[in-house]
């Protein structure tokens, strides 16, 4: 265990699993994406390992990022800070990762599932982008992942009003590629990832290098547009106001 990481390997595969503070539904803290990130490195690094499975507790795989630590943050203090930018460093990460989501995946959660090269989620989950509710904006790809897979009207719709998915709903749109019971994801996702480590391993990392160029390749701009606005609407009456009820409503 690393912190708020609990590291697992079975053979070619290593589970990381968030364990942050699932009473408070395992919150993207700041200690909490560092192992994260440190981990996925970690991974990337060593030649026994082929694939990842990122994975949370049984009700959630986390709600986001900790409002605690946004509600401090000035719109310039998030830009010098390159608030965010791990997310897009585990989304390059050169080996796959298979996301495992059981329970909530809301906000930040929903878009560290969506940097993964899939999601296998409990049919009972629930995803959603709910940020637009509290004053602030997905940011860390969200918009811009959501759209690629679902295309425009339900990216509309899961943004601007924050509807919520499950499993099977997300999955017959496109957004996750397996579903299961809640009690079988995790076995699911690592069939899953068996199925990758016994392949080819050069053969997985062109294939996975085409995959993204095709779905992604414009993506780059369109990400720092998102951060830069994710970034500037911190320093909004509106937004202090909302995540400021949203945490007293909390007794945070």
């Amino acid at each position: 265990m690393t912190g708020s990481l609990e590291i697992t390997d079975r053979g070619p595969v290593r589970q990381l699993a968030m364990t942050g503070v699932p009473s408070r539904g395992n919150p993207l803290s700041v200690a909490l994406i560092a192992a994260l990130h440190s981990a996925v490195l970690a991974a990337e690094a060593d030649p026994a390992i082929r694939v990842m499975v990122l994975t949370g507790t049984e009700r959630f795989f986390s709600v986001g990022a900790d409002l605690r630590d946004v509600d401090k943050l000035t719109a310039t203090d998030a830009v010098l800070a390159n608030w965010l930018n791990e997310f897009d460093r585990i989304a390059r990460c050169a080996k796959p990762i298979v996301a495992a989501v059981r329970g909530h995946a809301v906000g930040g959660g929903f878009e560290l599932a969506l940097t993964c090269d899939m999601i296998v989620a409990a049919e009972d989950a629930a995803m959603s982008l709910p940020e637009t509710g509290i004053g602030v904006i997905p940011g860390q790809g969200g918009t811009q992942r959501i759209l690629q897979l679902a295309g425009r009207a339900i990216a509309a719709d899961l943004v601007l009003t924050g509807r919520i998915l499950s499993g099977v709903e997300a999955r017959e749109l496109g957004i996750v590629a397996r579903t299961a019971p809640a009690a079988d994801v995790l076995a699911t996702a690592h069939e899953v990832a068996d199925a990758i480590a016994a392949r080819s391993e050069p053969a997985v990392r062109f294939a996975r290098e085409i995959l993204r160029e095709a779905s992604e390749g414009h993506l780059q701009q369109t990400l720092r547009m998102e951060r830069l606005f994710a970034s500037l609407i911190l320093d909004t009456d509106e937004r202090r106001q909302r995540v400021g009820d949203f945490l007293k409503k909390r007794g945070r």
